[in-house]
């Protein structure tokens, strides 16, 4: 049973947020092989890669205070709390521990994160949609 302290309303405004700001990755995923590469779209992919992550982050932080889980202290433990309640796998919860330290870096070390390390997570992306699925599977198998 999920406690009353999860407000699904706003996890699926999330969600709905988190999906938008995934298509435009995919956008500019698909640009980039295509060749269009131009001087605005890199700092385009960091941004959003930032707020994509921050956004799970949001999510994860909601579900962890509305289920009474104890509190993260870092944005990577977020994740690991996440998954140590069985609500994302193990393996999703390593990959987005991953993009918890890169969102680190764009943030505060942004002139040391190069263009192949951000073209990597680019690639890396399919990971958030899975993160939004999995939470959507967990919310419908505890619905109250």
């Amino acid at each position: 049973m999920v406690p009353l302290g999860i407000d699904r309303e706003k996890i699926a405004l999330q969600l709905e947020r988190l999906e938008e700001y995934l298509k435009e990755l995919e956008d500019i995923k698909e640009r980039f092989k295509k060749g269009e590469e131009d001087k605005a779209l890199l700092p385009a992919v960091e941004r959003l890669l930032q707020i994509t992550t921050e956004e799970c982050l949001n999510i994860g932080s909601h579900l962890i205070a509305g289920l009474g889980l104890k509190r993260a202290d870092t944005y990577k433990e977020v994740f690991v709390r996440l998954k140590d309640a069985g609500i994302i796998s193990g393996k999703l919860g390593t990959v987005m521990e991953e993009f918890a330290s890169f969102r680190n870096r764009l943030v505060h070390l942004y002139y040391e994160v190069s263009r192949k390390e951000i073209i990597s997570k680019l690639e890396e992306t399919g990971f958030l949609r899975e993160f939004a699925q999995q939470i959507l599977a967990y919310l419908e198998k505890n619905q109250t």
